[in-house]
């Protein structure tokens, strides 16, 4: 019969031709048994299907240990392929198909050195919610358990291992209906490669919230950085057993935004479940997306809804779903469903052969009035959520965290070096940086800077010096705005599209642009629209009533931008992300809109939701649209873009589109006005001035941002969870104000020292600065000092409380007070000041004569500490000193009045347990309480009682 390296030789043209169609399961099982090595498998995933096996098997050619490894493999994996390689198999590699599926799945070398690394310890060091499997010794898995129904039941085995075939030639490549945009053009887009693992937690919050969704995960994210309570986790363990109850959960929510992930997720379940690498207790797995079920019309059944989607399971469906406990229903993107769904309906008997409408039955499903035994994990959008009390998990899904940035984009770029360079200038960029957490983002920004990075044009970097008018910063220096991302985004699709067939790649942009000016009206006008009817899918006849043709979708650069979802006879399209519809749909009015006047209605009615004039040109309107039919904090990204775009017009980028000329001047002249009364006339809520700030950054025009800087007397952003990239449009605008601030209030905005050294520049003119609860350490105190050592410092109140200074940061900021003339007011509480934060206390403040109040209450100083205050107070009588509770009774009211704000306000709540604040508080409580009577006393133990209860009150 000859050795294992001469039987794969003798029949090596067999081999390849029999797995052909689909070598996954194969290259993957070989690497999983050490046969290939990793780097190896990578590798062959790049190559066509038959070469992957030709030089899987180079690979092991003259290696009798290897070529061993490959038939045993080759027999395990036999029931994916023909019945010539099944027969094959039984007479060469040694007999019948073994049992693994109560052994315990071999662990990647990558995936070792995951569970080794910094973040895997901190993550079992600070989960809260996942409990990840620990495998013990001798034992097995939960998800290596065999199946509760045996797959080896003849009339089983054969549908099952043709659905699972199916589900891994649809999930092999990147491919995101609901969310990534068609195929990835790039030759790492195979799942094993491409696939980078997500930021997750649990989500013990309801979500309500009325701002554009990305800002809002921005504001969550900065909240859950700043306590850890997360966990990077593989898609298979969201069934992976909870803490509480010991048993995995039935019912998992996961929730996150347009491009975070989700559906990518939910392919990575299905094929890791499909080459029967995890999850094996469950015996088959049913996906779901809403944007197919949209399809259905009239009254279904279960059996009949999955008969019609899997035909070659319909003969056997009966048998599966009378053994229920061994099922997985995934229903992705629930947020794309076109009906509504009515949670509070009594229930009602369903079975599997009920025939009812589909939202009826995805509420029996989800619900478990119908097959209560199956696992069923649902995804959507935060907007669009189903009640929490249905699920035994609920997920939030993050996106990235710095470390899977830098991952992606070398996966991205084949070359490291470019890949290198790529990472460094997204770092360097917050715009990039703040945008890249988004997963799809990721892929739009590394689209948009290949240009750049693989094209000769790497020199060129950009900045804040260069190129001040911006007239030819997209032809010289990378993207560093968020339009600009997209601009050259949008041009590489189109580029590649006007230019195929042709060697000519010195075309200009504006003769890019022309060749496909109508498609690009069209499509525009088509986001426009419906982006004010909060419309995200189109049928065909949408399609055609605005000038596109489906079939032009197809084969022409619209299909990097819009995807179909077809099932049978019905075709249905959406633009593959939110923010690219915001973004047409901008370019289409930065294009269209002929004058000034025309732009500030614009502004007007996108900014405040104010009716448009009479004059107005009809393109601003949709012709069925109803004003209450949007808001206006759903337009705020299309603002942003909008004010990119006309930064593009001006330096003439948008030649080609042939938009009517603009008299620049003019137009930055009255820019400038409508910008000032803004600020100066209007009592504008926190998210709509950020939202202006940000408008001003991606126009970038120094005129108009001198002209409003001055109309900013005060500040108040409280609360307001800013990113890195909104402490640069702060940035951007206030360094242009010639005046100081009369108040930044930035408390509870959770900016880190990443955010405050953004701002720093500008913090020295700020009158009274509010930097409470901002997740601030040692360092931000040291960037403070330096503030208030600068000869030009204006500050005289100075709020830090709930901020983890520590001894050695406070120390630093004693010595700056030491030489500062301007602080009468600095607030310390609960900034963890211990006995050594005072060493220096009382040599440096007697020799400042400014400062009058200064509150250093919930800080464990110690007896020695103590003394100090005391000296300092007798060397300094004119400075108030409070160090306990019971020193103020405005003190313990504000107190009082900061408990009740939490009681209101969970997310504050969050961020006050960032730093144990309310337990600090108590102890300095009970500390003042035991010596010390009267109206003050009985304050503070009504304060004590009160945080006691709010400690108490559930989450």
């Amino acid at each position: 019969m000859g050795s294992p390296g001469q039987i794969l030789q003798a029949h090596r043209d067999s081999l390849l031709l029999w797995t052909k169609p689909n070598p996954a399961p194969l290259l993957r099982w070989l690497r999983d048994d050490g046969v290939l090595s990793h780097a190896q498998y990578l590798s062959l995933l790049e190559r066509s299907p038959s070469n992957a096996v030709a030089a899987a098997l180079e690979a092991v050619r003259g290696r009798e240990e290897a070529s061993r490894g490959f038939l045993e493999v080759l027999r395990e994996v036999q029931g994916y392929y023909c019945e010539e390689l099944q027969a094959w198999a039984e007479r060469h590699c040694g007999g019948a198909v073994p049992d693994r599926t109560a052994e315990p799945a071999p662990v990647c070398e990558e995936e070792k050195k995951k569970e080794k690394g910094s973040f895997a310890k901190i993550f079992k060091s600070k989960c809260k919610g996942f409990k990840v499997p620990q495998e013990k010794k001798g034992a097995i898995p939960d998800s290596k358990l065999k199946p509760r129904l045996s797959v080896k039941q003849s009339n089983l085995r054969v549908p099952l291992m043709a659905h699972k075939k199916t589900l891994l030639n649809q999930t092999e490549r990147l491919t995101s209906h609901s969310e990534g945009g068609g195929m990835v053009s790039n030759s790492h887009s195979h799942i094993e490669i491409r696939y980078t693992d997500l930021f997750v937690t649990e989500d013990n919050e309801e979500f309500e919230s009325s701002q554009h969704e990305y800002f809002s995960l921005a504001s969550r994210r900065a909240r859950i950085y700043a306590h850890q309570d997360c966990q990077r986790i593989q898609p298979c363990h969201l069934l992976s057993k909870q803490r509480a109850t010991g048993c995995p959960p039935k019912r998992v929510k996961v929730k996150g935004i347009a491009g975070i992930g989700k559906s990518v997720a939910m392919q990575r379940i299905v094929y890791e479940w499909a080459l029967g690498k995890t999850m094996r207790d469950f015996v088959c797995v049913f996906d779901l997306r809403f944007r197919e079920l949209n399809l259905v019309t009239g009254p279904v059944s279960l059996s009949g809804l999955l008969g019609s989607r899997f035909r070659y399971l319909a003969p056997v469906l009966p048998q599966l779903l009378g053994s229920t406990g061994s099922l997985l229903f995934i229903l992705d993107g629930l947020d794309e469903f076109k009906h509504r769904l009515d949670w509070d309906a009594p229930e009602r008997a369903i079975g599997v052969d009920s025939e009812v409408p589909v939202s009826e039955l995805v509420v029996a499903l989800v619900k478990g009035s119908l097959l209560p035994e199956v696992s069923v994990i649902l995804t959507s959008r935060p907007s669009t959520d189903a009640p929490k009390r249905f699920f035994q998990r609920c997920c939030v899904v993050l996106g990235f965290e710095e470390a899977q940035v830098e991952e992606y984009t070398s996966k991205f770029f084949k070359d490291t070096p470019v890949a290198s360079r790529v990472y460094g200038y997204i770092v360097g960029n917050d715009s990039l940086f703040v945008l890249s957490f988004i997963p799809l983002y990721c892929y739009i920004i590394c689209t948009a800077l290949a240009e750049f990075f693989t094209g000769g044009r790497e020199n060129g970097h950009g900045g804040e010096g260069g190129d001040r008018d911006g007239s030819q910063s997209l032809e010289l220096n990378p993207p560093r705005t968020v339009s600009e991302v997209y601009y050259c985004y949008l041009y590489t699709a189109i580029k590649h599209h006007a230019l195929r067939g042709t060697s000519n790649s010195s075309v200009s942009k504006s003769e890019v642009f022309s060749i496909v000016r109508a498609q690009l009206t069209s499509l525009g006008k088509l986001a426009y629209e419906n982006l004010l009817r909060s419309k995200i899918m189109f049928d065909r006849a949408d399609l055609e009533s605005f000038g596109l043709e489906p079939r032009e979708v197809r084969s022409t650069f619209l299909s990097q931008i819009l995807v179909s979802v077809e099932e049978e006879k019905v075709e249905m399209f959406a633009f593959f992300h939110l923010t690219v519809q915001e973004h047409l749909a901008a370019l289409y009015c930065a294009v269209n809109l002929s004058s000034p006047e025309h732009i500030l209605g614009g502004l007007e009615f996108w900014c405040f939701g104010q009716p448009l004039p009479s004059t107005a040109p009809p393109l601003l309107l949709a012709p069925d649209f109803r004003s209450d039919q949007t808001r206006v904090e759903n337009l705020q990204m299309f603002t942003r873009f909008f004010m990119g775009l006309v930064r593009a017009r001006l330096g003439n980028q948008l030649t080609g589109m042939e938009p009517v000329p603009l008299d620049k001047e003019d137009l930055l002249s009255q820019l400038g006005v409508w910008f000032k009364t803004q600020f100066k006339g209007r009592e504008l809520s926190n998210q709509t001035a950020l939202n202006l700030l940000h408008c001003l950054t991606e126009l970038h025009m120094e005129e108009v941002a001198k002209a409003v800087a001055p109309e900013i007397k005060s500040l108040n952003l409280f609360k307001m969870k800013l990113s890195v990239v909104d402490c640069a449009a702060l940035y951007y605008v206030l360094r242009f104000s010639p005046h100081r601030l009369e108040e930044l209030n930035l408390g509870y905005s959770n900016i880190g020292n990443r955010g405050l050294r953004r701002l720093g520049p500008i913090l020295h003119r700020c009158e009274s600065l509010y930097l409470r609860y901002n997740c601030l350490d040692r360092d931000a105190a040291i960037l403070e000092s330096a503030i208030l050592k600068s000869g030009d410092c204006q500050v005289k109140k100075l709020f830090m409380c709930g901020n983890s200074l520590g001894s050695e940061g406070v120390r630093e900021l004693w010595l700056a007070l030491e030489e500062n003339s301007t602080v009468e007011e600095l607030y310390l509480d609960i900034t963890g000041i211990t006995e050594g934060g005072t060493e220096n206390m009382v040599n440096c403040l007697s020799k400042n004569s400014a400062l009058k109040t200064l509150t250093l209450v919930g800080n464990e100083i110690g007896e020695a500490g103590k003394d100090r205050l005391r000296e300092l107070r007798r060397l300094r009588p004119g400075l108030r000193v409070i160090g306990n509770f019971v020193d103020d009774l405005g003190l313990l009211q504000a107190y009082l009045d900061w408990v009740e704000e939490l009681r209101a306000d969970r997310d504050q709540m969050d961020s006050v347990r960032n730093v144990d604040a309310l337990q600090s508080v108590l102890k300095g409580l009970r500390v003042a309480g035991a010596h010390g009577e009267g109206q003050n006393v009985q304050k503070a133990k009504e304060l004590e009682t009160k945080i006691l209860q709010l400690l108490e009150t559930p989450t």
